[in-house]
């Protein structure tokens, strides 16, 4: 079974989500009709467009049941989209998994033109969409920096001269509650308006023993307001004005050890809060497993009560185009975009994966993301049309802030492992439950460390891109992009006061003394004594216990309360400058009537492309170490590609190829910094080839009939990737390199496919139209460190998630008129169990923390269009 879906799909798949009905509802088409997109910033028919691209229209996201841009992930090839924590989009095997402000998206996502620039705004909800465009592959000479996997472009419906609305109303499983509404109201003869509303609201389907809740709720709004004016025959203004606020509770995971040599578990024979027998330290490990699917149950987990697993996200963003026909064939185009947004304190990882606070990561302060932008915009064509360009410049500037705060609580370790870590060997546990000596204190650095990232970014660039007609058949694009990258990064780092530490736990317990060790500690404490205590008494009062009790989180703000050391921050500034000319060149021909005549093709067009793209470098906070230079990331690709339309327009074929080298890759690793504090970090992992193949269908069979599927398949491979061994690091500071060349890239399958089927036949009450889509992706790796593809290897369940299928179902009546809909839906009716937000850490923390995805939902929804 583990090839058989994507071998019996790979033969068809679907650029182009058409409606089985005409724009009269009541009619149904029987050939697939023209469809224009955008993706090279004019008006073009998708079958000439020399790229890989699927456009949907706003009937096809709501015939499909895509309420979100996350949805896409199910029917679109080589695109995944992993909701949570980050917010991960990936197209082709390229994406970012961590979501920090400093860090940039490898997915463009564009609103109206708007680039929209963080990750956390991108999922939007398809609310007012006229279409959507996924664009595969680099797109780095119109849409600039941090396209390298591609990019998504939203189109909104807009103000128009007829009176008209929709309401949509909905309820479903798990408390689902939504409504949706848009009216155009034209005021003028030459302005016009349009507004549109979206709510919803679920409770969640992961249930949370912790504080008898559900994760994976949602509770959000969002309005839209738009006008166009039409200041003369040659001059348009148009206006957007979107205003979102959304909470809801983080998705929670379950937890499984997977490595016992990590340094948290065996490693560095430490015992935990709760550990009462030197020679075995169990704690840390039961922690993990009370939370694992085995012992909670299904769609069960145990985090304890932690009030930052709630999110908040508010953003505001007005947008401003300006039309201007200013000569026949030219057209000069101004977009302006201004957007804020605001995340209050959110947990970003539960290292430990219980309900223990044993190791945590948090943004305990509330992040402000401001961005501006503006393009000018050129458009022409000259010789009688057969040169057709686009120019122009664009520039943006970005303000983002974030706090970032790592608990490593306070650790036990028994004075004969000490006396060997302090030698630079691997400790081992005490052959004794009551050992010799019980040590409490910041064994790993600082037990709450805080960093406060302020990032100003300013880019500038300048594009060109333009295509000739050689011949009525044959046109050969060329284009280039200067762009310029201005960073100035600042960060402010606090580590936990030790003074006060120590005073309010020896006021606690006075058997709790400062430790003075008979010789150095190494590097894994920083080699400092400071934050380290004898324990007179025994091992069997568990006196890890008794110290973190001093200082559990009493305030209920979600931190444990160690007093931060505020008269002595570090201060670390960095000023970065990055270029980089990013060139195309494109080659299609498309075939005409005469070259078709007595072939089974109505339309048939071939492509070479090649394309770079690149992702802007950044400043990397490595904790007490201050800040350090990451290089940009770089994409090449070269691309073949066939579209064709056949058996009289009632089936239209796409298929790509391609070969991407990859270089500079910015991938997420753990490090250690010169205290001793473990740290998630970016480096550049070196250089890596991505080939792969596309191939999509659309079909009409016979008039109210649709087929569409998808496949694609990516192989990645590193062809360079150094890292260091973090033990060696922890233990004796010796940089001792790693080769993980042979890892497979994290976070996105290989394969995937989907398939379609849609019918719509008239009866004596009105029109049904039933559906299924079965949606298919392969295995995924989740690992983050170097030993997780060596577990993945062994048992991909460790630090991966299996192959999947989804099943959907959907039945849609509409009466004759056109005006009501009713639409009941099954998502996931099979009830699959299919991991899509987790990470694995093997080396360190030694946790595997799944997320899954939706359960079995249904619903039914109810529109009037007015």
């Amino acid at each position: 079974m583990r090839r058989l879906v994507p071998a019996v799909l790979c033969f068809l798949a679907t650029p182009v989500w058409v409606s089985a009905q005409s724009e009269d509802r009541n009619v149904v088409r029987d050939i697939i009709e023209e469809v224009v997109v955008t993706a090279r910033k004019r008006e073009e028919n998708i079958q000439e467009t020399p790229l890989a691209v699927t456009a949907l229209s706003g009937d096809d996201l709501r015939e499909a049941g895509i309420d979100n841009v996350a949805d896409l992930s199910k029917s679109v090839p080589s695109l995944q989209i992993n909701k949570g924590q980050g917010n991960q989009i990936y197209i082709r095997g390229i994406g970012e998994r961590t979501g920090f402000v400093r860090v940039d998206p490898t997915v463009g996502v564009y609103l109206d033109g708007l680039f929209l620039p963080r990750a956390d705004g991108q999922l939007l909800d398809t609310v007012d969409v006229e279409s959507l465009q996924v664009l595969r592959g680099p797109q780095g000479t119109l849409f600039g920096k941090n396209t390298t996997g591609g990019a998504l472009v939203l189109t909104l419906a807009k103000p128009h001269e007829e009176f008209e609305g929709y309401v949509e109303a909905g309820l479903g499983s798990y408390e689902t509650r939504k409504l949706r509404a848009g009216v155009n109201l034209p005021v003028t003869d030459t302005f016009f308006t349009r507004i549109a509303f979206n709510g919803v609201y679920n409770e969640g389907f992961m249930k949370d023993v912790g504080d008898d809740s559900r994760s994976n709720s949602e509770e959000g709004l969002s309005a839209l307001f738009q006008t166009r004016w039409d200041a003369s025959a040659t001059l348009t203004q148009e206006n957007l004005l979107f205003i979102g606020d959304s909470s809801g509770k983080l998705t929670n995971t379950n937890c499984n050890i997977v490595r016992d040599e990590a340094l948290f578990v065996d490693g560095l024979a430490l015992l935990w809060a709760g550990d009462t027998d030197a020679s075995e330290g169990r704690a840390y490990r039961e922690n993990c497993e009370s939370n694992s699917r085995e012992r909670q149950g299904d769609l069960t987990a145990d985090k304890g009560p932690n009030p930052m697993l709630e999110q908040n996200f508010e953003s505001v963003l007005f947008g401003s185009t300006t039309t201007w026909d200013f000569a026949e064939n030219y057209t000069l185009k101004a977009i302006l975009g201004v957007r804020r947004a605001k995340e209050g304190p959110i947990q970003t990882a539960d290292n430990d994966g219980g309900p223990a606070e044993y190791s945590e990561a948090y943004n305990n302060e509330d992040s402000i993301r401001r961005s501006y932008s503006l393009e000018l915009q050129l458009n022409g064509s000259a010789l009688d049309n057969r040169l057709n360009f686009t120019t122009g410049l664009f520039a943006a500037a970005e303000r983002n802030t974030e706090t970032f705060t790592l608990l490593t609580n306070l650790i036990g370790i028994d004075n004969s492992s000490l006396l060997q870590l302090g030698a630079g060997q691997d400790p081992t546990r005490p052959s004794s439950p009551l050992g010799t000596a019980p040590v409490v204190g910041a064994l790993t650095g600082d037990p709450l460390l805080q960093s406060d990232f302020e990032l100003d970014n300013a880019t500038y660039a300048a594009f060109v891109q333009a295509s000739y007609d050689l011949t009525e058949s044959l046109q050969l694009t060329l284009g280039v992009r200067y762009t310029e990258e201005i960073r100035k990064s600042e960060l402010k780092v606090i580590g936990t006061d030790l003074q006060d530490l120590s005073a309010r736990l020896q006021a606690a317990d006075p058997r709790f003394t400062p430790l003075t060790p008979p010789g150095p500690l190494g590097p894994l404490a920083g080699g400092q004594t400071d934050g380290l205590f004898s324990f007179s008494g025994s091992w069997l009062e568990d006196p890890v216990g008794i110290a973190t009790e001093v200082f559990r989180d009493r305030n209920g703000d979600g931190i444990v309360d160690y007093k931060m050391d505020t008269d002595n921050p570090s201060f670390f500034e960095a000023d970065e400058r990055f270029t980089q000319v990013t060139p195309m060149l494109s080659l299609s021909y498309v075939f005409d009537e005469y070259q078709l005549e007595n072939t089974p093709f109505d339309a048939l067009t071939s492509y070479f492309t090649y394309s770079d793209g690149f992702k802007s470098g950044f400043s990397e906070p490595r904790g007490v170490d201050g800040l350090a230079r990451i290089e940009p990331e770089e994409v090449s690709n070269l691309e073949l590609g066939l579209k064709m339309d056949l058996l009289d327009r009632r089936m239209r074929l796409n298929m790509a190829t391609y070969n991407m080298g990859y270089q500079n890759i910015q991938l997420v690793t753990v490090s250690q910094d010169s205290a001793g504090n473990l740290i998630v970090v970016f480096t550049n992992a070196g250089e890596a080839t991505i080939r792969g193949s596309e191939m999509e269908l659309s079909w009409l069979p016979f008039p109210g009939a649709l087929v569409t599927l998808n496949y694609s398949n990516n192989n990645y491979f590193y062809s360079e990737f150094d890292d260091t061994n973090l033990k060696e690091l922890a233990l004796r500071n010796n940089v001792v390199p790693v080769d993980r060349s042979g890892e497979p890239f994290p976070a996105s399958p290989e394969e995937s496919a989907s398939l379609g089927l849609q019918m719509s036949f008239p009866t004596a009450i009105g029109i049904l139209t039933p559906r299924l889509d079965i949606s298919y992706k392969g295995d995924v790796f989740f690992g983050l460190d170097a030993t997780s593809a060596e577990i993945y290897r062994e048992d991909d369940d460790k630090s991966g998630a299996d192959e999947y299928v989804l099943v959907d179902l959907r039945l849609t009546w509409q009466n004759d008129a056109g005006d009501w809909r009713v639409t009941a839906y099954g998502t996931n009716i099979l009830d699959e169990r299919y991991i899509n937000s987790t990470v694995a850490v093997t080396d360190s923390i030694g946790t595997f923390n799944q997320g899954y995805g939706n359960p079995r939902v249904y619903g039914v929804d109810v529109t009037w269009a007015f």
